[in-house]
């Protein structure tokens, strides 16, 4: 009978303690790290932190203080996909998952680089002969045939020549706009190209010109 009493005395005991145990919160981790910009890499303030737990899919956010840190608390223990974003820049996301234990700090050691938007669109190509070899010294002309921003105004936008290597680029504004480029040279017939470019778009292109038909 004592024996008995016993076992139902350890038993009770243990039931009463996994219940206090599911009870008790789970320890939690911490994840530090640094968010600067890529050009000079002054610490940027205001950068939106966001780790997504890679099982649950369950997210927590930040922002980092004046000095570019961050510091994401109460974390429960697991591998976090790591992202970061701030005003006027491109996001970063790092590629490695981040792993989070109970009771510990997990410090990202390398700084998030975020680069500044680009403000503005790129026109870029080539001009190549009936032969395909690329032409230098081409005359290109751009036009902006309409904008959704009224600030861009249509008409003649950029003239340039294609380098030693037949190779020319403009740079726009980063509004959306429909752009007409025409490449002339000496002794061969003109080409003009049409383009939608986007909002800070670059767009490629490749002109082959024709020589012009010989008068008999």
């Amino acid at each position: 009978m004592l024996r008995k009493w016993l076992i139902g005395m350890v038993m009770g005991w243990c039931l009463c303690g996994g219940t206090l145990l599911a009870q008790s919160p789970m320890a939690t981790g911490k994840l530090e790290g640094r968010v600067v910009a890529r050009e000079n890499k002054q610490p940027l303030a205001g950068a939106k932190v966001t780790l997504t737990r890679s099982v649950t899919k369950e997210t927590y956010t930040g922002e980092t203080g004046a000095k570019g840190e961050f510091h994401l608390d109460g974390l429960p223990p697991g591998n976090y996909v790591v992202e970061v974003e701030a005003e006027g820049r491109s996001a970063a996301r790092l590629n490695i998952l981040q792993t989070v234990e109970g009771g510990k700090t997990t410090v990202i050691k390398r700084p998030f680089e975020l680069e500044a938007e680009r403000t503005y669109s790129v026109i870029r190509g080539a001009v190549f002969n009936e032969h395909g070899l690329t032409m230098p010294n081409v005359t290109v002309v751009a036009e902006r045939v309409s904008a959704a921003d009224a600030s861009l105004k249509p008409g003649k936008v950029g003239t340039t020549t294609t380098n030693g290597a037949g190779e020319f680029a403009f740079r726009f504004p980063g509004g959306e706009a429909v752009y007409r480029i025409t490449a002339t040279a000496r002794g061969y017939r003109p080409q003009t190209k049409e383009l939608d470019v986007q909002k800070r778009e670059a767009r490629n292109m490749a002109f082959q010109l024709e020589p012009e038909k010989r008068r008999p």
